[in-house]
């Protein structure tokens, strides 16, 4: 009989199922704010703020659950590429902490010029957040890193 999650039991390491998370979240906070500046709106914002309260909770989770997945990609041409992953993501993760901190300790006034601040950091955000998970992706595309290469070619 087979078990109710074999590709959970497959995995060599949890961080690709926290991923996912804080990409959608951050990226759906800077839709949010955006029209939140286009229309004024009070309720975008806090909505984006929220948003982006989650995605550095979810944040936070893939930058362990990736910290302990390093050990699971082999010394060679990958290293380089799994170094640059993890600076960029510790960067992008860092900023949605301060973001974070500004959304929330100027919550009370926050005025169209902090909008625009916000929506400037999100757009940032977004930015490292493309470059850093591109990165994710040639680790498993190009190099293969955290593919149970050996049980896959056993199988067929």
């Amino acid at each position: 009989m087979h078990p109710l999650l074999p590709g959970l039991k497959a995995a060599l390491n949890y961080h690709p199922i926290f991923v996912h998370f804080p990409i959608a979240l951050w990226l759906t906070a800077l839709l949010f704010e955006l029209l939140a500046v286009l229309r004024s709106s009070d309720e975008m914002h806090r909505t984006a703020a929220r948003l982006l309260y989650l995605g550095t909770l979810a944040g936070a989770i893939a930058a362990l659950t990736g910290l302990y997945a390093q050990e699971s990609v082999p010394n060679g041409p990958a290293q380089g590429v799994v170094e640059l992953h993890e600076d960029i993501m510790l960067v992008t993760f860092s900023l949605s902490v301060g973001l974070c901190l500004f959304a929330f300790f100027a919550r009370e006034n926050f005025t169209a010029l902090f909008r625009k601040l916000m929506l400037l950091g999100l757009v940032i955000l977004a930015a490292l957040l493309t470059y850093g998970t591109d990165r994710g992706a040639q680790l498993v595309y190009q190099y293969g890193s955290a593919v149970n290469w050996p049980a896959a070619q056993q199988q067929k």
